[in-house]
Order: structure tokens, then C-alpha cells, then sequence
């Protein structure tokens, strides 16, 4: 299972950073424009392909850890990452970023799309909070100082139960790039870039 899981990873990752680095220089490009609706897009975007390929690692490392001390090591520090990127997102994906992309003119149906692919990302968070927490709080962080409670919460930690939800919020993050993929090439078109550079400008100076 191992050796079937570093190839699949290897082949995903090759595609995976190409397109990190394609949607980098897309950034930096529209960084340097100032064209800030579209920059907000596509640092959207590369912030899910950050999170999507952490998670990935993650999983890897799970899949491929021997004893389970090791396990429960990744485990409960991918807990953290889930638990700050559950609770990050949403934030990321407010009325701000709403209003952005109904501004860049892209259509009801993706506004929509876009709209239900978020409502399951807060979906997830308001579900896992509470599990997610205590591995966080307790163990990743020490923040209790209690030496028995660290303890306890450590033999509770389950790395398949971590990894099953690692595998729900990544398919959730899947669903909403795709979303955001499709309205970042929309809205696209130099006319669009243009239009963008003028009214970023305009907010800038007022």
C-alpha cells in the first residue's frame, strides 16, 4: 500500500506544482496590475492549492509512518491544520470576497456554485470543531499544562479518524476550486483586467 501510495503521490504532485507555479505568476502578474479583484481570485486559489497539497502530505505521511507513535505525531498535527483551515476559510470566503466576484461580472450560476461549495466548507467546521479543538488545544499546542490531560488526550487520538476527516475537507476544498478555477478563467479577458486596473485605482485614490 505504501509503495502504491508514493507513486500516486508522485504523479499528483508533479501536476499539482505546475499548477502552484502557474497560478504564482498569474498572482504576481495581477499583483504588479494592481488589478485587485482579480488578485483576490487567484489568492484564493492558491491558497486552496497550498492547503489541498499540505493535506495531501499529510495523508502520505500518515499512509507511510511505521509504529503508532508515529501516527498519532502526524495525526494530531494535522488536526491543527485542519482546525485552523476550517475556521480560516470562511473568513477567506466572506462577504468581501463574495462582493469581489459578483463585481468581475461572472454569472448567477457560478455566484451560486460558489455560494454552496462555501456553505460546505462552514459545514464542516461547525461538525468538527469541537473534535478538532481538543487534539489542537491539549495536545499540538500544550495549551492546558496538564500533564495527565496531555496524556489522556493522546490515547484517544485515532490517526484513521484525523485522516478520514482530512479526506472530507479536502474533497469540500476540491469542489470549491474547481468553482473558483472556473470563475478566475471567466473573468479573465484583458477587457475585464482592464476594467478591474481602472476601478482599483479609483478605490485606491478615494
Amino acid at each position: 500500500m505504501r509503495v502504491r501510495r508514493r507513486s500516486s503521490s508522485r504523479s499528483k504532485y508533479k501536476v499539482r506544482s505546475q499548477t502552484l507555479a502557474t497560478t504564482r505568476r498569474t498572482l504576481e502578474g495581477l499583483s504588479n496590475l494592481k488589478a485587485d479583484g482579480h488578485r483576490a481570485v487567484f489568492n484564493v486559489g492558491l491558497y486552496l492549492l497550498l492547503l489541498d497539497q499540505d493535506l495531501a502530505d499529510f495523508t502520505d505521511d500518515l499512509v507511510c509512518a511505521i509504529g503508532e507513535r508515529r501516527r498519532v505525531s502526524v495525526a494530531k498535527h494535522e488536526a491543527v491544520l485542519l482546525y485552523e483551515a476550517a475556521e480560516d476559510l470562511p473568513q477567506l470566503l466572506g462577504r468581501q470576497f463574495r462582493n469581489t466576484v459578483e463585481l468581475l461580472g461572472v454569472s448567477e450560476e457560478q455566484q451560486k456554485r460558489l455560494n454552496v461549495a462555501s456553505t460546505e466548507l462552514n459545514q464542516f467546521w461547525h461538525a468538527e470543531r469541537e473534535f478538532l479543538s481538543k487534539i489542537r488545544n491539549t495536545l499540538a499546542a500544550h495549551r492546558e499544562h496538564d500533564a495527565l490531560g496531555y496524556l489522556e488526550a493522546l490515547e484517544q487520538v485515532k490517526p484513521l479518524e484525523v485522516m478520514a476527516r482530512g479526506a472530507d475537507l479536502s474533497g469540500r476544498i476540491e469542489k470549491l476550486l474547481n468553482v473558483v478555477t472556473e470563475i478566475a478563467l471567466a473573468a479573465s479577458g484583458s477587457g475585464s483586467i482592464l476594467r478591474d486596473m481602472v476601478a482599483s485605482s479609483k478605490k485606491r485614490a478615494g
